[in-house]
């Protein structure tokens, strides 16, 4: 099954966003195959579904680094609306840190822009909340 949720399989969700053979019809979509992005280390992916208008603020090393750290548990979508050529997409992302053992939740608000068709992430508010360790 495709890792942001869906009863799909990969290859026929977030996949053929990612290997770049269909675009994300909306920006949940787009949220969500970002998700998936993470899980299966496309970095590039997230670069370039990153808005080109704040593109210089992206740091891939730091994104790198994140999700080689963790492994991703889940993912709960809790608002998406689009306007226009703008979305907000929230989202709570559930990993454990692989050095510590600890679970943790990412929640984000993030923002969307639509250009010429295509979606592209923009920016997010985040917080992250230890839930203590694995056992």
């Amino acid at each position: 099954m495709c890792h942001c949720g869906k009863q799909e399989k990969l290859s026929d969700c977030c996949g053929r966003l990612i290997e770049g053979d269909d675009l994300a019809d909306s920006a949940e979509s787009l949220m969500r195959s970002r998700y998936s992005a993470f899980i299966e280390k496309k970095f590039e992916y997230l670069q370039e579904t990153q808005d080109p208008q704040t593109r210089s603020i992206l740091d891939r090393a730091a994104n790198e680094e994140f999700a080689l750290a963790v492994e991703f548990s889940g993912l709960e979508i809790l608002f998406s609306q689009e306007k226009e050529n703008k979305a907000v997409v929230e989202f709570i992302a559930s990993y454990r840190d692989l050095k510590t053992n600890e679970l943790s939740k990412h929640h984000e608000v993030s923002q969307f822009r639509k250009q010429a068709g295509i979606w592209y992430y923009r920016q997010g508010k985040m917080q992250v909340k230890k839930q203590g360790k694995d056992k």
